[in-house]
């Protein structure tokens, strides 16, 4: 793995390097939540992040294909929008992510593309910033994003009860009960999910280095007593997430790699490769855009 990291730094004339853009804690990094560390976006004044996208086949050249990824960011630092536009071998696909949040900084609603069409989820949070109901919509959106119809699907509640957390259905009835434990120190040791129909379980483990950052979170089913999913992480020593790579039943699914610029320790590219039939997708990073 670490001469495949030489080769794309080679071949990219960027070495790897600085940059504390990327927040990993809880494993959020490059998922659908937002994982950019929105002090350095704000203290940085990053407006706009814009990437264009190549593909390698195995034993082939890195080919540049049609398409490109977007991030766009408020004043405050945070995600407003992910736009991705990519290259399914024949036409443009796209998928869309808006963002909203409170003054706290919490997530308040997500807009997505999905399923031939746009879904809108609605946080409501109590004093405390915990979420205590869902909401979930089919959405008509403008040019701009903001919504201009909407049709609500199913909400469901939450309730707290010390650390625990149960969700109610659409018809107001209990249906699962989740709660985290930490340790001394405050690092998160387990998270716990539990279905009450039928009493099934999944467990996630989470594992760290010695400097505290997150190297591992394994997911376990009912009483199995090897996971059904591992997730792996390294750091370079900065502490800037390098590899994200994932298992599915012992079986390595997806080599997640971060290459940072280490003359300006801004994201400069990713690299996704499938590792059953070393197809990489990449995604170089090269046009940014500053408020004044």
């Amino acid at each position: 793995m670490k001469n495949l990291l030489l080769f794309f730094s080679l071949i990219f004339l960027i070495p790897i390097g600085f940059g504390q853009m990327i927040l990993n804690q809880d494993g959020e990094a490059f998922t659908t939540d937002p994982f950019f560390n929105s002090n350095f976006i704000q203290n940085n004044k990053i407006k706009t992040i814009k990437g264009t996208y190549s593909f390698k086949k195995n034993k082939d050249l890195i080919r540049k294909v049609p398409g490109s990824y977007t991030y766009k960011f408020n004043k405050k630092g945070r995600l407003n929008s992910c736009i991705n536009i990519r290259w399914n071998g024949k036409t443009l696909d796209t998928t869309l992510q808006y963002y909203e949040y409170n003054q706290l900084g919490a997530i308040i609603s997500i807009k997505k593309s999905e399923n031939n069409g746009v879904t809108l989820q609605e946080f409501h949070r109590d004093s405390l910033n915990r979420i205590i109901s869902t909401s979930n919509y089919r959405v008509i959106l403008d040019d701009q994003g903001e919504v201009v119809k909407k049709n609500e699907m199913n909400t469901e509640t939450m309730r707290y009860s010390n650390e625990k957390r149960t969700t109610y259905n659409s018809y107001n009835l209990p249906y699962l009960i989740s709660y985290d434990n930490y340790n001394e120190d405050g690092y998160k040791t387990s998270s716990i999910d539990k279905l009450k129909m039928g009493g099934t379980i999944y467990k996630k483990e989470y594992d760290y280095n010695d400097k505290g950052l997150l190297i591992s979170i394994d997911t376990f089913y009912d009483k199995h007593l090897k996971p059904v999913e591992e997730l792996k992480f390294k750091y370079d020593n900065f502490g800037n997430l390098m590899e994200r790579h994932e298992f599915k039943q012992g079986v390595f699914t997806k080599d997640f790699q971060v290459i940072f610029d280490t003359k300006t320790g801004l994201l400069h590219s990713i690299i996704d490769r499938n590792p059953v039939n070393n197809f990489m997708s990449i995604i170089r990073f090269t046009k940014y855009e500053f408020y004044l």
